[in-house]
Protein backbone atom coordinates (compact mmCIF):
# COMPACT_ATOMS: atom_id res chain seq x y z
CA UNK A 1 0.00 0.00 0.00
CA UNK A 2 1.30 3.46 -0.89
CA UNK A 3 2.39 5.48 2.11
CA UNK A 4 0.77 8.94 2.23
CA UNK A 5 2.07 11.64 4.55
CA UNK A 6 -0.38 13.19 7.00
CA UNK A 7 -0.36 16.66 5.33
CA UNK A 8 -0.92 15.09 1.90
CA UNK A 9 -3.72 12.92 3.26
CA UNK A 10 -5.48 15.99 4.70
CA UNK A 11 -5.18 17.85 1.41
CA UNK A 12 -6.56 14.88 -0.52
CA UNK A 13 -9.47 14.51 1.90
CA UNK A 14 -10.27 18.21 1.54
CA UNK A 15 -10.01 17.92 -2.24
CA UNK A 16 -12.48 15.04 -2.36
CA UNK A 17 -15.06 16.66 -0.07
CA UNK A 18 -18.44 17.46 -1.56
CA UNK A 19 -20.85 19.88 0.06
CA UNK A 20 -23.11 17.98 2.47
CA UNK A 21 -25.88 20.40 1.54
CA UNK A 22 -26.41 19.22 -2.04
CA UNK A 23 -28.48 16.27 -0.76
CA UNK A 24 -30.97 14.02 -2.57
CA UNK A 25 -28.38 11.91 -4.39
CA UNK A 26 -28.53 8.21 -5.10
CA UNK A 27 -25.86 5.85 -6.39
CA UNK A 28 -27.52 5.10 -9.73
CA UNK A 29 -27.85 8.79 -10.64
CA UNK A 30 -24.24 9.53 -9.69
CA UNK A 31 -22.92 6.60 -11.73
CA UNK A 32 -25.08 7.57 -14.72
CA UNK A 33 -23.75 11.13 -14.68
CA UNK A 34 -20.15 9.93 -14.41
CA UNK A 35 -20.69 7.60 -17.40
CA UNK A 36 -22.07 10.56 -19.38
CA UNK A 37 -18.77 12.30 -18.68
CA UNK A 38 -16.77 9.29 -19.84
CA UNK A 39 -15.79 8.26 -16.31
CA UNK A 40 -16.19 4.50 -15.86
CA UNK A 41 -13.29 3.55 -13.57
CA UNK A 42 -11.87 4.74 -10.27
CA UNK A 43 -8.68 5.73 -12.10
CA UNK A 44 -10.74 7.80 -14.53
CA UNK A 45 -12.54 9.56 -11.69
CA UNK A 46 -9.27 10.43 -9.95
CA UNK A 47 -7.70 11.63 -13.21
CA UNK A 48 -10.68 13.85 -13.93
CA UNK A 49 -10.61 15.35 -10.45
CA UNK A 50 -6.85 15.90 -10.30
CA UNK A 51 -6.64 17.45 -13.77
CA UNK A 52 -9.76 19.61 -13.55
CA UNK A 53 -8.92 23.33 -13.85
CA UNK A 54 -8.80 25.16 -10.54
CA UNK A 55 -11.23 27.94 -9.78
CA UNK A 56 -9.81 31.39 -10.41
CA UNK A 57 -8.82 33.07 -7.14
CA UNK A 58 -10.54 36.33 -6.20
CA UNK A 59 -8.86 39.55 -7.20
CA UNK A 60 -8.18 42.31 -4.70
CA UNK A 61 -10.42 45.33 -5.23
CA UNK A 62 -9.93 48.44 -3.12
CA UNK A 63 -12.70 51.02 -3.43
CA UNK A 64 -10.35 53.97 -2.92
CA UNK A 65 -8.17 52.86 -5.81
CA UNK A 66 -10.96 51.63 -8.07
CA UNK A 67 -13.20 54.68 -7.76
CA UNK A 68 -10.64 57.49 -7.54
CA UNK A 69 -9.34 56.98 -11.09
CA UNK A 70 -11.30 58.23 -14.13
CA UNK A 71 -10.98 54.88 -15.89
CA UNK A 72 -10.78 51.90 -13.55
CA UNK A 73 -9.94 48.39 -14.59
CA UNK A 74 -13.56 47.48 -13.99
CA UNK A 75 -14.73 50.31 -16.26
CA UNK A 76 -12.30 49.29 -18.97
CA UNK A 77 -13.43 45.67 -18.81
CA UNK A 78 -17.06 46.73 -18.86
CA UNK A 79 -16.42 48.85 -21.96
CA UNK A 80 -14.83 45.89 -23.69
CA UNK A 81 -17.94 43.84 -22.99
CA UNK A 82 -20.45 46.61 -23.70
CA UNK A 83 -21.90 44.55 -26.54
CA UNK A 84 -23.46 42.15 -24.05
CA UNK A 85 -27.21 42.73 -23.92
CA UNK A 86 -28.58 44.79 -21.05
CA UNK A 87 -32.19 43.93 -20.23
CA UNK A 88 -34.29 44.62 -17.15
CA UNK A 89 -36.62 41.79 -16.07
CA UNK A 90 -39.72 43.04 -14.28
CA UNK A 91 -39.27 42.51 -10.53
CA UNK A 92 -42.12 41.31 -8.32
CA UNK A 93 -41.81 44.38 -6.10
CA UNK A 94 -42.10 48.15 -6.38
CA UNK A 95 -39.28 49.91 -8.22
CA UNK A 96 -38.24 53.57 -8.03
CA UNK A 97 -35.99 54.91 -10.80
CA UNK A 98 -34.27 58.24 -10.08
CA UNK A 99 -36.89 59.07 -7.46
CA UNK A 100 -39.91 58.22 -9.64
CA UNK A 101 -41.95 55.08 -8.97
CA UNK A 102 -42.49 52.93 -12.06
CA UNK A 103 -44.64 49.98 -12.91
CA UNK A 104 -42.11 47.09 -12.77
CA UNK A 105 -42.99 46.22 -16.37
CA UNK A 106 -41.90 49.73 -17.37
CA UNK A 107 -38.27 48.83 -16.70
CA UNK A 108 -38.09 47.49 -20.25
CA UNK A 109 -37.89 51.12 -21.42
CA UNK A 110 -34.36 51.15 -19.99
CA UNK A 111 -33.25 48.05 -21.92
CA UNK A 112 -29.86 48.65 -23.45
CA UNK A 113 -28.91 51.02 -20.61
CA UNK A 114 -27.30 49.71 -17.42
CA UNK A 115 -29.01 50.62 -14.15
CA UNK A 116 -27.61 50.44 -10.64
CA UNK A 117 -30.14 48.85 -8.27
CA UNK A 118 -30.09 49.25 -4.50
CA UNK A 119 -31.66 46.24 -2.83
CA UNK A 120 -34.57 46.62 -0.44
CA UNK A 121 -36.89 44.02 1.06
CA UNK A 122 -40.02 45.80 -0.18
CA UNK A 123 -38.81 47.84 -3.14
CA UNK A 124 -35.87 48.39 -5.44
CA UNK A 125 -34.28 51.77 -5.97
CA UNK A 126 -32.63 52.14 -9.39
CA UNK A 127 -30.22 54.82 -10.58
CA UNK A 128 -29.44 55.80 -14.15
CA UNK A 129 -26.39 57.70 -12.84
CA UNK A 130 -24.56 56.09 -9.93
CA UNK A 131 -21.84 58.73 -9.54
CA UNK A 132 -23.28 59.88 -6.19
CA UNK A 133 -23.35 56.31 -4.89
CA UNK A 134 -19.81 55.71 -6.10
CA UNK A 135 -18.75 58.92 -4.39
CA UNK A 136 -20.25 57.73 -1.11
CA UNK A 137 -18.49 54.38 -1.46
CA UNK A 138 -15.20 56.15 -2.17
CA UNK A 139 -15.64 58.48 0.83
CA UNK A 140 -16.40 55.54 3.12
CA UNK A 141 -13.26 53.78 1.88
CA UNK A 142 -11.21 56.88 2.66
CA UNK A 143 -12.54 56.93 6.22
CA UNK A 144 -11.69 53.25 6.63
CA UNK A 145 -8.20 53.86 5.28
CA UNK A 146 -7.64 56.57 7.91
CA UNK A 147 -8.87 54.32 10.72
CA UNK A 148 -5.92 52.76 12.61
CA UNK A 149 -8.01 49.73 13.57
CA UNK A 150 -7.76 46.52 11.48
CA UNK A 151 -9.98 46.41 8.41
CA UNK A 152 -13.30 44.59 8.65
CA UNK A 153 -12.85 41.11 7.26
CA UNK A 154 -16.45 40.07 6.74
CA UNK A 155 -17.13 37.57 3.95
CA UNK A 156 -20.29 37.28 1.92
CA UNK A 157 -21.74 33.80 1.39
CA UNK A 158 -23.69 33.13 -1.82
CA UNK A 159 -25.99 30.14 -2.44
CA UNK A 160 -27.17 28.39 -5.59
CA UNK A 161 -30.79 28.04 -4.38
CA UNK A 162 -33.27 30.21 -2.52
CA UNK A 163 -33.46 30.03 1.27
CA UNK A 164 -29.70 29.45 1.54
CA UNK A 165 -29.93 25.97 0.05
CA UNK A 166 -27.61 23.99 -2.21
CA UNK A 167 -23.94 24.63 -2.70
CA UNK A 168 -22.27 27.93 -1.78
CA UNK A 169 -19.06 29.91 -2.05
CA UNK A 170 -17.51 32.92 -0.31
CA UNK A 171 -16.01 36.25 -1.31
CA UNK A 172 -13.82 38.03 1.23
CA UNK A 173 -13.72 41.71 2.11
CA UNK A 174 -12.15 43.95 -0.57
CA UNK A 175 -12.04 41.04 -2.97
CA UNK A 176 -13.92 40.38 -6.18
CA UNK A 177 -14.65 37.68 -8.74
CA UNK A 178 -14.77 39.37 -12.12
CA UNK A 179 -15.86 36.22 -13.98
CA UNK A 180 -18.01 33.60 -12.25
CA UNK A 181 -17.65 31.23 -15.20
CA UNK A 182 -14.16 30.58 -13.79
CA UNK A 183 -15.40 29.75 -10.27
CA UNK A 184 -16.40 26.09 -10.12
CA UNK A 185 -18.54 23.74 -8.05
CA UNK A 186 -16.86 20.80 -6.31
CA UNK A 187 -13.69 18.91 -7.23
CA UNK A 188 -14.92 17.74 -10.66
CA UNK A 189 -15.88 21.27 -11.74
CA UNK A 190 -18.80 20.14 -13.87
CA UNK A 191 -20.56 23.50 -13.39
CA UNK A 192 -19.64 27.07 -12.59
CA UNK A 193 -21.25 29.89 -10.59
CA UNK A 194 -22.29 32.09 -13.50
CA UNK A 195 -26.01 32.97 -13.44
CA UNK A 196 -26.87 30.57 -10.60
CA UNK A 197 -26.85 32.66 -7.39
CA UNK A 198 -30.31 32.73 -5.79
CA UNK A 199 -29.73 33.88 -2.18
CA UNK A 200 -27.01 35.30 0.01
CA UNK A 201 -26.27 35.60 3.70
CA UNK A 202 -25.63 38.92 5.39
CA UNK A 203 -22.20 40.40 5.96
CA UNK A 204 -20.99 43.56 7.64
CA UNK A 205 -19.73 44.80 4.28
CA UNK A 206 -21.50 46.33 1.30
CA UNK A 207 -21.46 44.08 -1.77
CA UNK A 208 -22.07 44.87 -5.43
CA UNK A 209 -23.26 42.26 -7.91
CA UNK A 210 -23.11 42.63 -11.71
CA UNK A 211 -25.16 40.97 -14.43
CA UNK A 212 -22.19 40.47 -16.79
CA UNK A 213 -18.62 39.32 -16.37
CA UNK A 214 -15.91 41.92 -15.74
CA UNK A 215 -18.36 44.09 -13.80
CA UNK A 216 -20.45 44.88 -16.86
CA UNK A 217 -24.12 45.69 -17.36
CA UNK A 218 -26.48 46.59 -14.56
CA UNK A 219 -25.50 46.08 -10.93
CA UNK A 220 -27.19 45.33 -7.61
CA UNK A 221 -25.87 47.18 -4.56
CA UNK A 222 -26.55 45.37 -1.26
CA UNK A 223 -26.02 47.25 1.98
CA UNK A 224 -24.32 45.71 5.03
CA UNK A 225 -26.30 43.31 7.24
CA UNK A 226 -28.78 42.44 4.48
CA UNK A 227 -29.98 38.83 4.50
CA UNK A 228 -31.50 37.93 1.12
CA UNK A 229 -33.27 34.55 1.30
CA UNK A 230 -34.43 34.87 -2.32
CA UNK A 231 -33.46 37.04 -5.27
CA UNK A 232 -36.57 36.08 -7.23
CA UNK A 233 -38.76 39.11 -6.32
CA UNK A 234 -35.97 41.55 -7.18
CA UNK A 235 -35.49 40.14 -10.68
CA UNK A 236 -31.88 39.18 -9.90
CA UNK A 237 -32.28 35.42 -9.51
CA UNK A 238 -29.78 33.48 -11.67
CA UNK A 239 -28.53 36.76 -13.12
CA UNK A 240 -25.17 37.47 -11.43
CA UNK A 241 -21.91 37.03 -13.34
CA UNK A 242 -19.42 39.00 -11.20
CA UNK A 243 -19.26 40.15 -7.61
CA UNK A 244 -17.33 42.77 -5.61
CA UNK A 245 -17.23 42.75 -1.82
CA UNK A 246 -16.45 46.40 -1.07
CA UNK A 247 -15.11 45.64 2.40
Amino acid sequence: MTSISTPARREIERFLEFSDHVGGLNEADVLALLRERGITTLEGLVSKAVNAPRSAPPIRMDAAQALSRPATAATQHATQHATQPVTHPAPAMAVVVDGVEHDPRDLSRFDGRPLTYIYGTERLVALTDDSALNGAVWAASQLRAADPRPATQGQVQMFEHVDYAGDWFWCGARQAHNDLTSVHHGPLHLHDWNDVISSMGSTNNAVRYYEHINFGGSSLFVQPFSDIPTLVPSGWNDRISSVWNLG
